[in-house]
């Protein structure tokens, strides 16, 4: 028995995971998935790959290759989610801000630096013509230290999934101010390097699997009900996602979306730096 050691964020997008190991799809291939929920994010699970903690991450495509700009030892080895994260962007219920566009909003929660609130917030401000300074940044580590901050005015801004942070918004805490997306893919698999060599036959075939099992859950029906039970989803807003969410059932990666990723990545970051596709994309991933 073989196991992988994979890291996620503990959102609705890996469900088909979830799902998978529930039903034993891997152990009938000699393999165990150790599955574990992140939610730190992405800035985590980069920090959990660097020290050899994790074989496998899903990670933003954003993070991931901020990430090998600095030094990261992955590859991408899928393609996970093709179509872009469609964040929300918020702030305190009780707070006056009512758009990015107000001089007031000046503290950005961030989960950690690297993380996709992190490069969104970063993104979005240059593509209003602004910029945000480091000491406009505030590292609260998670979605429930973002609310904190955000409920006691400690910040101001703060970008998540909007699904995610729903029940955040219902329960009075927060407001959703606006909604922002990147022409890229939302989240890639990806690999340490220094495992593919010792379990690059097993992890392919863990990928192989959740192709087919992502395309099953798809044409589920009962898919929608357990979005709406495990994730506090409404059947409309689960329509509308699952109407929205591609999952990529190949290994095949858009070159163009890497490229949108980088060129964004590049403007906000005059350091940033990433060599040729081929020293962060895996040999199998066919490149179009």
């Amino acid at each position: 028995m073989v196991t992988i050691k994979i890291g996620g964020v503990p959102e609705h997008f890996n469900l088909p995971w979830q799902l998978a190991i529930e039903h034993q799809l891997f152990e009938k291939h000699n393999i165990h998935v150790d599955w574990n929920y992140y939610a730190g994010g992405t800035g985590e699970m980069v920090a959990a790959l660097k020290n050899n903690e994790l074989d496998l991450a899903i990670l933003l495509t954003e993070g991931f290759l901020s990430a090998v700009s600095k030094g990261l030892q992955a590859v991408v080895v899928k393609e996970y989610i093709s179509s872009p994260l469609v964040w929300g962007i918020f702030t305190g219920a009780r707070s006056g801000i009512k758009s990015v566009y107000d001089e007031s909003a000046k503290k950005i929660a961030i989960s950690r630096p690297g993380s996709g609130s992190h490069l969104m917030a970063l993104i979005h401000a240059e593509q209003r013509g602004e910029s945000i300074s480091d000491y406009e940044l505030v590292e609260i580590k998670s979605l429930q230290g973002a609310v904190h901050s955000l409920v006691n005015n400690e910040t101001d801004l703060f970008y998540w999934e909007k699904y995610t942070t729903k029940a955040h918004v219902e329960s009075g805490e927060l407001k959703m101010i606006g909604e922002f997306s990147a022409p890229w893919s939302s989240f890639l698999v990806t690999a340490n390097k220094s495992i593919l060599t010792e379990k690059g036959e097993s992890i392919h075939t863990v990928l192989a699997l959740m192709n087919d099992f992502c395309i099953d859950f798809v044409k589920d029906p009962k898919a929608a009900t357990e979005l709406q039970k495990r994730f506090n989803l409404t059947e409309a807003e689960v329509r509308t996602w699952l109407a929205q969410t591609i999952w990529n059932t190949s290994f095949s990666l858009r070159k163009q979306g890497l490229r949108n990723a980088i060129d964004s990545l590049q403007k906000i970051d005059a350091s940033f730096a990433i060599p040729d596709y081929n020293s962060f994309v895996a040999e199998n991933i066919f490149l179009r």
